[in-house]
């Protein structure tokens, strides 16, 4: 599956609180972000590279007012 695939099925929110839906919250923010900041290439990269290695994508600071490929790990 391609990254841009995984962010289709990830992203898909049903607004019930639940770890899918927060996690799928998540990848949007990070998503709309790194998208003007022209980085959605990397982006789905590293959504292939999370879903190959069984991981989430994680951020340590959740506070930080913008979000970057360096700010982003796999957890």
């Amino acid at each position: 599956m391609t990254g841009k695939e995984l962010y289709q099925k990830l992203s898909q929110r049903d607004y019930s609180g639940s770890d899918a839906d927060e996690y799928a919250q998540f990848l949007q923010t990070i998503f709309l972000q790194l998208s003007l900041q022209g980085k959605e290439n990397e982006f789905y990269s590293l959504l292939e590279k999370s879903q190959e290695s069984g991981k989430m994508l994680s951020v340590e600071n959740s506070e930080l007012d913008e979000y970057t490929l360096e700010s982003i790990s796999l957890v």
